[in-house]
């Protein structure tokens, strides 16, 4: 019995899991929509629309990769509204999920991770890569 009881374990954690992440794991509780714990970024409201050439930000909250993707952001003020950045969070927010995984699969990536940055059909994962992409714009 402790056998079958391991596999359902670890089958569940698994299926649980949601977002295989390049850095962060969604062991979040599942997704809530109305949350609203005060500590999310701008542009979280649920609705969203990218454009051709709009530059977006998937996070999610809790993750310490995204937020040093955010510290490098607040070092450098003005860069956000120079680039028009979208910040799209993807654990408690079904919209932003559902968009996030749109745009991985747009990507032609197999797995999904955050912190991402996406735009106009490319993905770069990770927070080091994507603060160095940001760098290009100072």
């Amino acid at each position: 019995m402790q056998n079958k009881t391991r596999i359902a374990l670890l089958a569940g954690a698994v299926l649980t899991s949601g977002l295989l992440l390049a850095g962060c794991g969604s062991n979040n509780p599942a997704p809530n929509p109305n949350a609203n714990t005060g500590a999310q970024p701008a542009n979280t409201s649920g609705n969203y629309t990218i454009n051709q050439g709009d530059l977006v930000f998937f996070w999610g909250e809790g993750c310490p990769h995204c937020e040093n993707v955010e510290k490098f952001l607040q070092d450098n003020p003005g860069l956000e509204d120079k680039l028009k950045l979208k910040k799209i969070e993807v654990f408690k927010d079904l919209n932003g999920q559902k968009l996030f995984m749109e745009k991985i699969k747009e990507c032609g990536l197999s797995t999904a991770g955050v912190p991402t940055l996406y735009q106009d059909g490319k993905c770069t994962q990770g927070d080091q890569p994507i603060i160095e992409e940001l760098k290009k714009s100072l």
